[in-house]
């Protein structure tokens, strides 16, 4: 494939993503060595690189001893996974941001990540593409993001799911409005403008669409939502403002 022409959109992606590290601390993890090495080089005159490991624990030890705000980990490492570290940092510092870039996109896999929670899922094959940067800037802003990749594999495994014969819960118009702006990452307060309600309001839907999915949070309600096949997702991943 000549990607030659793509140079400088790429160039200018890698910039502005240079930007939105600089203040970031970032731990990295990854079974591969050949993309560690490239991640610290990529690192060099950026953000404070702060941790670098291929393990799960290792990872895990090093974030305990640091103040990373930020980690970027593969699903596949040499020991462990990239959702389970997710889960147990995210455990230890629930205000740690998490991108999983995914090697083997499949469906149990993106759960997983999903249910960590992962704030940024970009598969291996856009990383190069300006997906790293896309997700990071979806994350600066307090959202989450799903490139097109991991949308097109939640859509299939949704499409799988619903021929099972389970019985979707009941929800009300606006319930359906509030858990589709959570499975784009939304905020309560972006939310409640774009429906034109109050915070309170949201608040309430939220809390309802908790008991009737029965599920533990609001990620865990996007899960849900993706394993009943409650919600279309979108091919093309929104746009985030920087």
């Amino acid at each position: 494939m000549d990607l030659t022409s793509q140079i400088p959109r790429l160039q200018t992606r890698s910039k502005q993503g240079h930007s939105l590290l600089r203040g970031s601390r970032t731990a990295i993890a990854s079974a591969d060595q050949v993309l560690m090495a490239s991640w610290m080089g990529w690192f060099q005159d950026l953000g404070q690189l702060v941790a670098a490991a291929t393990t799960e624990e290792e990872c895990l030890q090093r974030l305990q001893t640091t103040d990373a705000n930020l980690l970027i980990c593969t699903d596949q490492l040499e020991g462990g996974n990239g959702p389970s570290l997710v889960r147990r940092a995210k455990q230890n510092n629930p205000s740690l941001k998490a991108l999983l870039l995914v090697q083997r996109p499949i469906l149990r896999t993106i759960l997983q990540a999903i249910d960590a929670p992962c704030d940024g899922l970009c598969s291996h094959q856009n990383v190069g593409m300006g997906g790293v940067t896309a997700a990071l800037t979806a994350m600066e802003s307090d959202g989450t993001y799903h490139d097109a990749v991991i949308a097109d594999v939640l859509r299939h495994g949704r499409l799988g799911r619903t021929a099972s014969g389970a019985i979707p819960p009941e929800l009300s118009l606006k319930e359906e409005d509030v858990l589709r702006g959570l499975c784009k990452g939304m905020s309560n307060q972006d939310i409640a403008d774009s429906l034109v309600v109050s915070i309170d309001t949201v608040k309430s839907h939220i809390g309802s669409l908790l008991r009737k999915l029965q599920a533990n949070n609001r990620t865990h309600a996007v899960v849900v939502a993706f394993q009943q096949g409650l919600i279309e997702i979108p091919t093309q991943p929104p746009r985030w403002n920087p």
